[in-house]
């Protein structure tokens, strides 16, 4: 089986790290299967035959109202996150929201303007990282002496404790949870996710969450089978009001050119074109996918946890930016289906303490 992990599972108490590493196999029989509810292929431009509607004002209030509540499509907010915490600790951790777009009906007259601020609330992105420790001196990162770029100063000389760096400020964007969807792109780092997700209290990130996208490498895990801070970041969602967790298998870095992929675009998330199905070597029964693990994994967690709330549903979505293919669908989720495998150390995994 892709991701099968072969001899005996150690045992492991619970929260331990996981340091075995799944042994994928080479012969498993993959069929791929045109998914016919995708509409990833047959994307139609629509052409409006009239560009204005002098009588809109004319309307009646209520449904000129209902007009503008349709206008607030639904959006791709795509989060990127910036600093190397890996290699040095004191970087401060920055949240950007580059490709991000500001609702249009934020714009277009005082009427829908009231309307949207109805629908939208103004939420801020990055709070985790800005708690700050009154006992620790902080200083602006491009003087920090473990910063490549900072000239030697005094905190070289004289001191043995080195400061830490004034944190970013949070960006702030118009958001609605019901209809929003907050992607964690391929610039999102993965050393990050654990904390921007389990932070609680004032440093509570998007407390109203319905829909979360997570990009292929932040499911991988690494290389030596460890999933410690993918498995937490995922149970810390059942504060969370979550209904669906996709899995992006099929986006790219640096995939379009600079004046798009890092100035605002449009972010759709679409139905794949193609799934799978698989048999193990030597087998004639289906394997489960990894779509159909995590979502047994997140109904177990969430039952055992008696948060009230019902699992969210986990499903595969594929990428377009302006409308445009990235990569192919296909690799990315065999990708991650075989370095999760079957999943069978989530079975019985439990987190070290509640998150």
């Amino acid at each position: 089986m892709a991701g099968e992990i072969t001899g005996p599972v150690p045992p492991l108490p619970p929260g331990q790290l996981l340091q075995y590493t799944p042994q994928p196999h080479h012969h498993a029989q993959v069929t791929w299967i045109l998914n016919p509810a995708s509409i990833s292929d047959t994307l139609l431009e629509t052409k409006s035959f009239h560009d204005h509607f002098k009588l809109f004002s004319k309307l009646p209030v209520e449904l000129r109202l209902r007009i503008w509540q349709f206008a607030a499509h639904p959006r791709v907010i795509e989060i990127r996150s910036w600093g190397d915490t890996q290699r040095n600790q004191y970087t401060p951790i920055k949240y950007t929201v580059s490709p991000h777009r500001p609702p249009s009906i934020l714009h277009i007259n005082s009427e829908s303007r009231r309307e949207a601020l109805r629908i939208y609330k103004r939420v801020k992105i990055g709070v985790s990282t800005t708690v700050m420790d009154p006992s620790r001196t902080y200083v602006p990162w491009r003087h920090h002496p473990y910063n490549a770029h900072t000239p030697y100063n005094q905190w070289r000389q004289d001191s043995f404790v080195f400061p830490l760096a004034f944190p970013y400020r949070p960006v702030e964007i118009y958001l609605d949870y019901s209809r929003d969807t907050i992607y964690l792109g391929p610039e999102f780092r993965s050393q990050h996710l654990q904390s921007f997700l389990t932070t609680l209290d004032e440093g509570f990130e998007l407390s109203g969450l319905q829909h979360l996208a997570l990009d292929r490498k932040l499911w991988i895990g690494s290389q030596q089978g460890r999933w410690e801070y993918l498995r937490n970041s995922l149970y810390s969602l059942r504060l969370r009001p979550l209904k669906a967790l996709y899995i992006i298998p099929d986006d790219e870095l640096n995939c379009l050119d600079d004046r798009y992929y890092y100035r605002p675009h449009t972010i759709s998330l679409l139905e794949p074109a193609i799934k799978y199905k698989f048999r193990p070597a030597g087998q004639t029964k289906f394997a489960k996918t990894v779509v159909e693990n995590l979502a047994e994994w997140c109904e177990r967690l969430w039952k055992e946890s008696e948060c009230g709330r019902t699992a969210p549903e986990v499903a595969v979505r594929s990428v377009r930016r302006e409308g445009r293919r990235m990569a192919d669908p296909g690799k990315g989720i065999w990708e991650v289906q075989k370095m999760l495998g079957d999943m069978r150390v989530w079975r019985t995994w439990v987190p070290a303490q509640s998150t």
